[in-house]
């Protein structure tokens, strides 16, 4: 392979190069060659293919992580060169210029949407659950203000055992997509024990609602969308059961969810449809009977 052969052969897939003024930066930024050449490495796997496979890229990631230049999210095999772009902008002495619009006037970056999501804990975030808000950041498109208030509630007040991801979840499907929007999601979970007791009480149980049984009313209510009307409904469905629970109640609106049903009328078109088939079969089953009273042995 000649000279140009090869040339053409190393390039064909494209290049990666480091920035000019990164190189200037190698000094304020902590950084020696070994770990430029890391640096480098990380941007050639690109910020989110950073596999735990990749022998190479853990190398690199955990040293320019303790080096406090990025943040290592390795569930997401991603990582986020933020803390470095605020180094570098600290050194500059100035903060990046940004045209105030109604797109952009309230936008913060993520390296201070944490800390001053930490600030108000009063403590540091695990990663878990560093995880857990970047990712609803991405899939539901929501302003770092609005993530801050939604896990602050869910931090301060609600104290349940489930997951974080599983409130955003509820949330997302009520419709929260700004501060007032989710302002009325919370009225509407404060509503839901009075609800559930309602469903208790009607059952014949005493005991106060569960957050087992809470979370049940709320996925009916925001996943499934049912109206209350809907959920007592499927409730006089379970009364008749031999144990009536809030599982057998789940299990009717699974059905009714699955099958499409949304209306009282659709329900009584339903049950109709299901106690015509049962006369049917019980008549098929009548009609196939045949008087064998002639044979002998």
């Amino acid at each position: 392979m000649n000279k140009q052969n090869f040339t053409a052969w190393l390039l064909e897939n494209g290049f990666v190069g480091i920035p000019k003024n990164l190189i200037g930066f190698m000094e304020p930024l902590g950084l020696n060659f070994e770990d430029l050449g890391k640096l480098l490495y990380l941007f050639y796997c690109g910020p989110n293919q950073v596999k735990k496979t990749d022998m190479y890229a853990q190398a690199a990631v955990k040293t320019l992580e303790k080096k406090g230049l990025l943040i290592w999210y390795p569930e997401l095999e991603r990582v986020d060169f933020s803390p470095m772009f605020d180094l570098i902008s600290e050194n500059l002495g100035a903060n990046p210029v940004r045209i105030e619009t109604a797109a952009t006037a309230e936008e913060i970056s993520y390296s201070d949407f944490i800390k001053n999501l930490e600030k108000q804990l009063a403590r540091f975030l695990t990663v878990k659950e560093k995880i857990e808000l970047e990712k609803a950041a991405r899939q539901y498109n929501w302003s770092y203000d609005l993530i801050t208030d939604i896990f602050l509630y869910y931090h301060n007040i609600l104290r349940r055992p489930y997951p974080f991801s599983f409130f955003t979840q509820l949330a997302y499907g009520a419709k929260v997509e700004d501060k007032e929007s989710f302002a009325k999601f919370i009225e509407n979970l404060n509503t839901t024990v009075y609800k559930v007791a309602e469903i208790k009480k009607r059952l014949g149980h005493k005991s106060y609602p569960t957050e087992i049984e809470k979370e049940c009313y709320l996925k009916w209510a925001n996943e499934w969308k049912f109206s209350h009307e809907m959920i007592m409904l499927a409730v006089e469905q379970t009364i008749h059961a031999a144990d009536p629970t809030f599982s057998y109640i789940d299990k009717v609106l699974e059905n009714w969810h699955k099958e499409g049903i949304k209306t009282p009328d659709e329900v009584n078109k339903h049950l109709a449809e299901r106690k015509n088939m049962k006369k049917n079969k019980t008549q098929k089953v009548d009609h196939n009977k045949r008087d064998l009273s002639y044979l002998v042995e």
